[in-house]
């Protein structure tokens, strides 16, 4: 395993993004190896608070950053901290999430022997009461770019951006996490990393997560229709970037998947605004158009977002 030796420099930074995170942020802060270690630093972005969280940073005086921000969501917080660190690699890691004791060694280890941009491992999912705790993670994107890649095109391979590293230079490639694609802005986020370089997977568990009903990934109609806005958005990131965009499938087949899928979850306020996109198109989904006329719901204002790329 390798080392967190002093001598490396500033290899790692561990971004946290918080908002009103008092009760879960002390934990999370010192799970991160870089309040005991120089070659690790530790970047908080207060992501516009209104608890104990800018209390709770300053009893860590400089043993980490911290900076605050007007409130703007936990991409934009993100791609702050990502300009903010010195480290080559960066961790992403929830406030509410706590690193193994071993995993920042780990995952530099895995990147590193298999000469990859990204390197991502298992997690252990603890669920809520009565719930079982499990393992989770797969080896499914791991590999060249960028076929293996898009195995993660419908679902988020890397479990939580707090179970990965990635090196600073492809983080700035890609664009950053975009706003406005939450709660599916870290599927977006490795997708195009993968699309560009090579992924290492690490088979250990590298992350405790604990899922909260304030998930994001449990917030099923954000999860639908954002999902395949980013989807179909792909097609224009690839062309810019010099990838044959017809490895992707179409956008009436994204579009299709997206409509079934809100069925299957009963998502009845994004029928409407998927089924205008899809008659752009010339998509017919009866049985969607059907349901929306029954279950009549007004569409909510986050459909109206518009995403944006990497600012500040």
């Amino acid at each position: 395993m390798m080392k967190m030796n002093n001598d490396w420099g500033m290899t790692l930074s561990i971004i946290i993004p918080a908002y009103n995170a008092a009760e879960t942020l002390e934990a999370t802060i010192r799970s991160a190896p870089g309040i005991k270690s120089t070659s690790v630093e530790v970047i908080v972005v207060d992501d516009g608070s209104t608890d104990e969280t800018p209390a709770i940073c300053s009893s860590f005086e400089d043993k980490i950053r911290y900076r605050r921000v007007e409130n703007g969501g936990v991409s934009r917080a993100r791609n702050i901290g990502a300009k903010m660190a010195s480290g080559e690699w960066l961790l992403f890691l929830d406030s509410d999430d706590l690193l193994l004791q071993d995993a920042a060694g780990m995952l530099l280890e895995t990147a590193q022997r298999h000469s990859a941009s990204v390197a991502y491992g298992q997690v252990i999912e603890r669920s809520a009461p009565g719930g079982k705790d499990r393992i989770n993670g797969f080896d499914y994107i791991a590999g060249d770019p960028p076929h293996r890649a898009l195995n993660g095109l419908y679902r988020g391979v890397i479990i939580t951006p707090g179970s990965a590293i990635v090196r600073k230079a492809l983080h700035e490639r890609i664009g950053g996490f975009v706003t406005g694609y939450e709660p599916m802005e870290d599927r977006d986020y490795w997708l195009k990393c993968g699309l560009l370089e090579r992924i290492a997977y690490c088979p250990n568990p590298v992350l405790d997560k604990t899922w909260r009903p304030s998930s994001h990934g449990s917030q099923h109609s954000k999860r639908i229709y954002r999902g395949q806005k980013a989807q179909r958005a792909l097609r224009n990131w690839c062309r810019e970037r010099g990838i044959d965009p017809s490895i992707l499938p179409s956008d009436q087949v994204f579009l299709k998947k997206a409509l079934d899928e809100a069925i299957d979850w009963k998502c009845w306020e994004i029928l409407r605004p998927l089924l205008r996109d899809a008659k752009k198109i010339g998509l017919g989904h009866w049985r969607a158009q059907l349901l929306a006329f029954l279950h009549r719901k007004e569409t909510p204002d986050w459909v109206h977002v518009e995403p944006r790329a990497m600012h500040e």
